[in-house]
């Protein structure tokens, strides 16, 4: 099974499909939001599948992140992205405990 991520920004939408089994990227896939993330969203999701040889129903849980976050329906659960990023560093470098977010 596979878990997605979703970034909506407010001038990309980046996706990314994680392999549950080895934890590798199965693919990412990064377009222009435009005016409707919803939209953006969900051609990023259905690149990435494509991209990756799979289906919808290989997808166990999506996460969705950014200021367009709460505009995607299909996603499981949204998350801020600063959450996001603390659980990344923590993921990668258990050692660490500061997380400086720039912005942009």
């Amino acid at each position: 099974m596979y878990t997605c991520g979703i970034d909506v920004g407010s001038v990309t939408t980046k996706v990314v499909i994680l392999s549950r089994k080895d934890n590798k990227i199965a693919s990412y896939v990064i377009v222009p939001t435009g005016s409707d993330s919803k939209n953006a969203a969900r051609k990023a999701l259905d690149d990435s599948l494509k991209k990756a040889g799979l289906t919808d129903n290989k997808i166990e849980a999506t996460v969705a992140t950014g200021y367009g976050r709460i505009n995607i329906p299909f996603a499981d659960k949204n998350i801020t992205e600063i959450s996001c990023h603390a659980r990344g560093v923590i993921s990668l470098f258990p050692y660490l405990n500061t997380v400086i977010d720039i912005g942009g």
